[in-house]
């Protein structure tokens, strides 16, 4: 007698069962985690209703029950990069570094995600772990003698330095790939403009270039940083 085994078979090749990716469970959890995949993939561009339902395998009616559209998406998924920012607690002696902390922390936050930056421009983010950053920041702030009114205005102008930095380098990152020589070319634009016309822009070329790449980001980032911060810090010591 032959032996049977309870093993169940894979579908056939005909199946319909094979087309159609296997669903999840759906919850706003899940829509997030998706949509966020989905950018690290693609872009904000390749995200859509349409395609974020097919990657849940399920339809995109479906995912309106949990979210209202593509615009609280955006906002689902600047929460979930805020839950990554780490903010320290005041330390009055050193608020400047604790500045320049939480920029950086903001922005390797950010950066962990193709050109999401994008979707915090024109775009003030409601979520807990973003109302957490404001106020987390206005205690280092005030801590630090800044005035209330100036930091109710660097919560906002802080993020738009880094938000700004990293939405462009995504941008430039993409053009990039399309054209890889694109600074080359300028550079060789700019040295061939006449010199009686143009004479600082012509001799400093190679320095306005910089080394290139991501480094060179780094080194622009913090300068940007540091002239914010230290001119901060002047308005601070005059009360």
């Amino acid at each position: 007698m032959a032996f049977v085994s309870n093993e169940p078979l894979p579908p056939p090749p005909w199946s319909s069962e094979r087309a159609s990716p296997p669903r999840r469970q759906l919850s706003r959890e899940a829509i997030v985690d998706a949509a966020m995949e989905i950018v690290d993939e693609e872009g904000l561009d390749g995200l859509s209703m349409r395609r974020l339902a097919e990657r849940l395998g399920t339809g995109p009616a479906s995912l309106y029950a949990h979210v209202s559209g593509r615009p609280e998406l955006l906002q689902l998924l600047l929460e979930k990069a805020a839950a990554d920012v780490v903010i320290p607690d005041p330390e009055p002696d050193r608020w400047q570094e604790q500045v320049r902390e939480v920029a950086h922390s903001l922005r390797d936050a950010l950066r962990a995600h193709r050109d999401l930056a994008g979707a915090a421009m024109a775009n003030i983010p409601t979520g807990e772990h973003a109302m957490l950053f404001a106020d987390r920041l206005l205690a280092i702030l005030l801590a630090g003698g800044v005035s209330p009114r100036h930091a109710a205005m660097v919560i906002d102008l802080l993020p738009q330095l880094v938000v700004t930095d990293v939405y462009e380098g995504s941008l430039f990152a993409r053009r990039l790939e399309q054209e890889p020589d694109y600074f080359e070319r300028i550079a060789g634009y700019w040295t061939a403009l006449p010199p009686s016309r143009f004479p600082h822009l012509t001799s400093l070329t190679d320095e306005i270039m910089g080394e290139g790449g991501e480094a060179e980001g780094e080194a622009r980032f913090a300068l940007a940083l540091e002239l914010f911060v230290t001119g901060l810090a002047t308005l601070a010591a005059r009360g």
